[in-house]
């Protein structure tokens, strides 16, 4: 545990990278910092050169996504606090050859800007399993600030939610470690290496949901990340292994007028191939033009299709007895190929109660273990789903 003197200096140290007016102000406590006057002026040159272009704001002063951005990595890996919302959301599969459970799940952390004047932020977590074997789903969440136990790195990868975290090893290999625990089943630590190079979605990077100005978010994703750790399951160290998906979105809108939530899919194919789609819905049950299906090829090439250009098809629903939420949990996403022939992928999930009903933050929503199929019925892959608005519009929130 930090002590306060520790999580203040932090503190100090985040607040120089990120605001020019306070660096004054955090140096001349020498106490903490050790700074100097001359190596404090010496500050915005160091600290300021590589911070993220800001182009545009919104009403209330956070910034906007804007195309024409580039993302610069390490850096765009790390915390984007001048905008109101960023997430870093990891969904996979394991197995264990010490016993043969096979497990699904989801490691997310978010942070949201308290304001834009200020440098506050909020940062919840949650964690998530499906006990594939069993079909047991367990689901934690936590909340902090930055003031205690919770923070997220301007420039690298490197946060933390309590004794969760998530860090990038290397960043010239791109490999991260991850660890989160659940109290009814135990701790995880997973390394994650990339199998093949990042994708940026949309346009280099640049996501568009909406017609309505700034509703948008910078889309970075590991399609194809190969798992190796280890868990602590009941008191017994068990060695894992497996596949993961991680998205890290950052924006101040990702909804427009009238929208009020989102499907979305994450597919790993046997082919080594990878499918990311989403669909933007709207409160007079319409599909907005601007959801997008993606297809990412062995190569790490991509191809997009708009709205108009593929179908994302409910098959079978399921009523969750606590929100009465209806998820299409089963589904269908098809589109045509460069020939004109139509393909169709069949998704259906591990089990039907994976709902994470958060007591904090106010926000429900279905995030599940996946198995995809085509159109003979073979099984060609697995991914994550997830299902959001249908409990409550999502308008405002994100």
């Amino acid at each position: 545990m930090k002590s306060k003197q520790e999580v203040e200096t932090r503190s100090c140290s985040r607040i120089v990278g990120i605001r020019k007016a306070k660096i004054l102000h955090c140096g001349s406590r020498r106490g903490r910092s050790g700074l100097s006057l001359p190596l404090i002026l010496l500050l915005p040159v160091v600290l300021f050169a590589d911070l993220f272009p800001v182009k545009e704001r919104d009403a209330d002063g956070y910034a906007l996504a804007t195309p024409g951005t580039e993302l610069v990595f390490p850096r765009d890996h790390g915390s984007h606090p001048e905008f109101k919302t960023e997430w870093w959301y990891i969904t996979g599969h394991l197995a264990s050859p010490d016993d043969g459970h096979r497990y699904g799940f989801q490691i997310t952390f978010f942070r949201s800007a308290t304001s834009s004047s200020s440098d506050e932020q909020i940062y919840m977590a949650h964690a998530a399993t499906i006990d594939k074997n069993a079909g047991r789903f367990l689901h934690e969440e936590r909340l902090n600030d930055d003031r205690w136990n919770a923070d997220a790195k301007v420039g690298e990868l490197d946060l933390y939610n309590g004794n969760w975290y998530l860090r990038m090893l290397d960043p010239n290999t791109e490999e991260m470690l991850t660890r989160f625990s659940l109290a009814e089943l135990g701790e995880f630590k997973l390394n994650l290496i990339p199998e093949k190079p990042k994708t940026l979605f949309g346009d280099n990077g640049y996501s568009k949901k909406s017609d309505e100005p700034g509703a948008a978010s910078y889309y970075v994703t590991f399609t194809r990340l190969r798992v190796e750790g280890t868990a602590n399951i009941h008191g017994k160290p068990v060695e894992l292994s497996g596949q993961a998906w991680m998205d890290h979105e950052f924006s101040s809108s990702q909804l427009g007028e009238g929208q009020i939530g989102w499907n979305w899919t994450s597919l790993i194919l046997k082919d080594g191939s990878e499918l990311m789609a989403y669909v933007m819905r709207r409160s007079d049950g319409q599909v907005d033009p601007n959801s997008r299906l993606t297809l990412i090829a062995p190569d790490g090439a991509k191809t997009e299709f708009a709205g108009t250009e593929f179908a994302w098809q409910p098959i079978r629903h399921w009523t969750s007895p606590e929100t009465g939420g209806r998820y299409p949990i089963e589904y269908q996403v098809s589109w045509k190929t460069d020939d004109g022939s139509e393909r169709t992928i069949h998704v259906r999930p591990e089990a039907d109660r994976q709902e994470l009903r958060g007591k904090f933050g106010d926000f429900v929503y279905w995030e599940g273990a996946s198995q995809a199929y085509d159109e003979s019925g073979a099984n060609i892959g697995q991914g994550y789903t997830e299902l959001t608005g249908y409990t409550e519009s999502l308008k405002g929130k994100f």
